[in-house]
């Protein structure tokens, strides 16, 4: 089936948040279906993929050099079939006390190995815990990117405590593609959508698992930027933005 193609597409969107590498947590389960994914995401028009595995300190995870190894693998195996696609390592991190020391330690990945690095909580975690971890991130001289912002009800779609804990932290917002286009209900849309609106998200980001429920699809998600912010903001939420996570540089 042929995508219909967006005007912020000609560059190649970036996607900071997946999970693609084969057999690493609850996302893609073996080479074979990466492959099927990685179809799926260059046919929606990505460029670059953060592959960003599932990351817990108190778990048994893909380690910092098997991350690598899962993704070069991956990487051959897209080049030998032509899939116009390249991936950069990265984790999805569930935040405890102590992250900073692991990230420091080299354990976990930052996206692309910059400075930005993806951040999860509990959906119902305090306000107060949130703000405090992320600045605890910061202070170590890292860019904490809080993953699907809009899962998080002490955040809010309300403008004032979003607006508050970007202020506070340093930090940016992802929110995922899905969420916007309202695959993932009404309370994910409400949020997900509020938020953009009020000019609070840096990244739209596909969060996928697999290639059917939660496949790696964004030109749904992009055409509904364009068609309600604006060419330009689109492409600062899927290709600037992310592209500036690539180059390791502060986003403009």
């Amino acid at each position: 089936m042929r995508v219909m193609r967006s005007t912020s597409q000609k560059k190649g969107y970036i996607d900071i948040h997946c999970h693609m590498l084969p057999g690493v947590d609850d996302g893609s389960a073996s080479l074979e279906q990466s492959i099927r994914m990685a179809k799926q995401a260059a046919m929606e028009g990505f460029a670059d993929i953060c592959v960003t595995p599932h990351q817990k300190a108190d778990r048994r995870c893909v380690t910092y050099e098997g991350t690598l190894r899962r993704m070069h693998l991956l990487q051959e195996r897209a080049d030998e079939l032509r899939i116009p696609v390249r991936f950069h390592p990265g984790a999805e991190i569930f935040y405890r006390h102590g992250v900073e020391e692991l990230l420091e330690a080299r354990r976990f990945h930052t996206l692309a190995d910059s400075h930005y690095v993806l951040v999860e909580f509990f959906p119902g975690e305090e306000y107060a815990y949130i703000r405090d971890a992320l600045v605890r991130i910061s202070s170590y001289g890292y860019l904490p990117v809080l993953a699907h912002v809009e899962r998080y009800a002490a955040v809010g779609p309300e403008a004032a405590r979003a607006r508050e804990l970007k202020e506070n932290t340093g930090c940016f917002f992802q929110v995922n593609a899905a969420s916007l286009t309202g695959e993932t209900g009404f309370a994910g849309k409400n949020a997900a959508r509020k938020l953009v609106r009020q000019g609070l998200i840096d990244f739209v980001a596909t969060d996928c698992h697999d290639e059917e429920g939660r496949a790696p699809r964004i030109s749904r998600c992009a055409q509904w930027l364009e068609r309600k912010l604006g060419a330009q903001e689109a492409e600062r939420l899927l290709i600037r933005n992310p592209g500036a996570v690539l180059e390791d540089r502060p986003l403009r």
